[in-house]
């Protein structure tokens, strides 16, 4: 318990394993508190002898605890550390405000520019615009797809014309899910093609093959199908359970999936081996919800092609650069429901649940522009935002619908219990269509110039029809 001292009886020494004591005490430790076969060090235990005392020399000897010092050094790293995260996000949060300052200037630019142009317009021009707005959607006819639900997605062949539904097996033979084929002519059901193990997630028609099917599900698999012989074509084995998929805009033979931990595969029909890339998620790995390919459009801020893939918390546009995708991210408030893009208008349909700041569901129609003082993001440029009722629990997607010369979009309403129809030229709500059960999926074709707008439950297909459209 005393000093030690550089000389004397009580002078600093040490054992060979490293402990420090006075010289009298663990002489005396050694001599008279240990026996002749158990001497140790009083310290460690380990075997020690009067031998092994190792006199230490030092002209000034000061003993510091230093366990204070080292933990403020120990949390003085983690403070550093902590602050440089901080600084990163304070980065990345100017980055986002400059997008949203170069938004909202854009959009002041064109409310002064739309406000201008208000008073030349002639409302004798647009004739047409009354006539859509009396005009109803009437029920055509209501057909069950499946008793057991299971439904989940369709879309439309316009070249056989018919819908591919997917919902669960209804036989014991194929316990699993796949796609029921409906002659939209004369609104028959037609064959059941068993697809995957697990529930179909998502389907989408080749734009320029016409019998060719691209289905993902849980199962982890996406699979080509030959719609006219009902047979697979190729089935890609995957990781992870898939969510969605795509055509890409920029080449007809390759096809993207989005899977449940936010990775995007990207494949070639020409190569069925495995995937040609994998497209991170840019440290979301919330499962990829929807995805939608958009054709090049020169000037647009994805100007050679490519498509846009939503996860729940973010969404990036992909626009291809020699052989890769670059990811661009939109500054867009989620979590995303869907994703749609209209060819015809270059319009990207962007759908997302209420949020702390938002209390709505919305649908966000707009085009895509690009960011000049930084590639790695583009801006959108909101045409319309709809409103859809303060819940929206199911990932349930709207669509798009060509209405002479105006563009409808379709959404369910869950609060509601309702479809609604706005229009893209005047932004008002048109259409109200009640509905007894929760949509799905939306979709609509054109059969011998008659408008159809389809809604899909988890069991029963309904198919609404709009009358003949006016040649233009």
């Amino acid at each position: 318990m005393e000093q030690w001292t550089s000389s004397g009886e009580h002078r600093l020494c040490c054992l060979r394993c490293g402990h420090l004591f006075g010289h009298s005490c663990i002489l005396r430790w050694l001599q008279h508190s240990c026996n002749n076969t158990n001497r140790r060090c009083p310290q460690c235990n380990k075997k020690a002898a009067v031998k092994h005392i190792r006199m230490l020399y030092a002209k000034k000897l000061t003993a510091i605890d230093s366990t204070e010092y080292d933990n403020l050094k120990m949390d003085l790293i983690k403070v550093s550390g902590e602050k440089n995260n901080l600084r990163k996000e304070l980065m990345q949060a100017n980055v986002r405000l400059k997008a949203y300052e170069e938004h909202v200037n854009s959009l002041r630019k064109r409310i002064t520019d739309l406000e201008s142009q208000k008073s030349k317009i002639n409302i004798d021009t647009c004739p047409s615009a009354s006539s859509v707005t009396s005009r109803k959607f009437h029920l055509e006819q209501s057909v069950e797809i499946c008793k057991e639900g299971g439904c989940r997605v369709l879309d439309y062949n316009p070249w056989y014309k018919l819908l591919a539904v997917s919902q669960k097996s209804t036989t014991t033979l194929f316990n699993g899910y796949g796609i029921r084929k409906m002659d939209c002519e004369c609104f028959n059901l037609r064959q059941f093609i068993f697809l995957h193990s697990q529930a179909v997630r998502d389907l989408t028609f080749h734009s320029t093959q016409q019998t060719i099917l691209l289905s993902v599900g849980f199962d982890k698999c996406a699979k080509l199908v030959d719609i006219q012989n009902n047979m697979t074509v190729h089935t890609y084995q995957t990781e992870y359970p898939l969510w969605s998929c795509c055509w890409s805009g920029d080449n007809p033979n390759i096809f993207l999936t989005g899977a449940q931990n936010g990775i995007i595969s990207q494949f070639d029909i020409r190569q069925t081996s495995s995937a040609l890339s994998v497209l991170e998620g840019n440290g979301d790995k919330s499962p990829v919800v929807s995805m939608a390919g958009v054709p090049p459009n020169p000037g647009s801020g994805i100007s050679r092609g490519g498509f846009i893939a939503c996860r729940l918390n973010t969404c990036y546009t992909y626009e291809i650069k020699d052989t890769n995708y670059l990811s661009k991210q939109m500054f867009i408030e989620g979590p995303f429901v869907s994703v749609r893009y209209d060819k015809k208008n270059h319009h990207c349909l962007i759908s997302s649940r209420p949020n702390s700041r938002q209390p709505h569901a919305r649908h966000i129609v707009c085009t895509i522009e690009k960011n000049t003082s930084n590639e790695e993001i583009v801006t959108y440029n909101a045409i319309h935002t709809f409103h859809a009722g303060n819940s929206q629990q199911l990932l349930s997607r709207p669509c798009y619908l060509s209405v002479e010369d105006d563009t409808l979009v379709a959404a369910y309403i869950e609060s509601g219990s309702s479809v609604s129809l706005w229009s893209i030229a005047s932004g008002q709500k048109l259409h109200h269509l009640p509905v007894s059960d929760p949509i799905m999926d939306l979709c609509s074709f054109n059969i011998n110039n008659n408008l159809f707008l389809t809604s899909l439950s988890a069991k029963k297909l309904r198919l609404y029809n709009y009358g003949q459209l006016t040649q233009t």
